[in-house]
């Protein structure tokens, strides 16, 4: 089925639906920025495993992290590959073969 035909539901709702968010949660995301949010999963991470992130890669597995925190964002809310890759600010021959190692749904 085509992005054009296909129903976007937001990823916010599917959260909501799931009951792993609500508007309270997400009235406290909207106050902080990326960064603090990154910082706020890391912080608890560590906490689960008692402070030792030790050999996991941090540094160089973020570029993908956020890579693949954007690909959810657009594959959601453009109807097509055009406007992903224009929401991304990429050509959008370069967003085919990203959009292929990703390989989104």
């Amino acid at each position: 089925m085509s992005n054009e035909k296909r129903k976007k539901r937001s990823f916010i709702s599917d959260l909501k639906s799931e009951g792993r968010v609500n508007n309270e949660f997400l009235n406290v995301v909207s106050d902080l920025t990326i960064e603090e949010l990154i910082a706020v999963k890391l912080e608890m991470s560590a906490r689960m495993l008692k402070g030792k992130l030790y050999n996991f890669p941090l540094w160089y597995s973020m570029p993908n992290i956020c890579r693949d925190a954007m690909l959810k964002f657009v594959s959601r809310c453009c109807k097509t590959k055009t406007d992903m890759a224009s929401t991304l600010g990429i050509p959008y021959n370069s967003f085919i073969e990203i959009y292929k190692d990703y390989d989104i749904e």
